[in-house]
């Protein structure tokens, strides 16, 4: 799908992987470069201090073809026009990973995300620290080397954010985990944005 530079070998769980391209067709979207997306399939882990509240316990089992209960009513004030403008389409790429994606109706307004689910939280845990790993090597890596004054990811702290949370400039998404599920914000563009839509997504668990 992607062609160019030769990706690093790294051992990229089947979910990640996924998701990463998935990171690149919404970054296309939105006019971000192909050199991005190549990039971006070094994804994943290093370890990161994690909030005091946990759901390692916790095993969550939402329906993802009904977008964990993320509906229409949900996005249309994140997109900011009525809800009757909002369309949604829903993609699955594989039985534990789907794509949800609402419109608005007209340009620049939509939004967009994954949700996968793990066996269990530490499963989860496990493939968002991969990924972090693939972060860092991405960075050291043309074009982001020395690029990236704030670094290959940082976690963004706060109510409704989940266990654990990765911001990159990377691929310019949020991605963070609650339990055994973890999501990740293509769309909208901005970071407040997205990160505005990741908590609407995690409230519904």
């Amino acid at each position: 799908m992607i062609s160019g530079m030769e990706p690093v070998a790294a051992p990229i769980h089947e979910g990640r992987d996924m998701r990463v391209e998935i990171a690149c067709r919404e970054r296309a979207a939105v006019k971000h470069t192909a050199a991005c997306c190549l990039a971006v399939l070094l994804v994943a882990a290093l370890p990161w201090p994690r909030a005091a509240a946990q759901s390692q316990d916790t095993i969550f089992q939402p329906d993802l073809a009904n977008c964990a209960g993320f509906t229409a009513n949900d996005a249309a004030p994140l997109l900011g026009v009525p809800v009757d403008r909002v369309t949604r389409t829903v993609e699955k790429v594989h039985a534990s990973l789907y794509i949800c994606t609402f419109s608005g109706g007209q340009p620049g307004k939509g939004l967009a995300f994954s949700i996968e689910v793990a066996k269990s939280a530490k499963a989860a845990a496990a493939d968002l620290e991969r990924y972090r790993e693939n972060l860092e090597i991405a960075a050291g890596t043309a074009p982001f080397k020395d690029k990236l004054p704030k670094g290959a990811y940082s976690e963004i702290v706060g109510d409704g954010l989940g266990d654990e949370t990765v911001w990159t400039d990377v691929n310019g998404t949020f991605t963070a985990r609650k339990g055994n599920v973890t999501i990740q914000v293509t769309m909208p563009a901005d970071k407040p944005g997205k990160i505005n839509v990741g908590k609407a997504v995690l409230s519904k668990f």
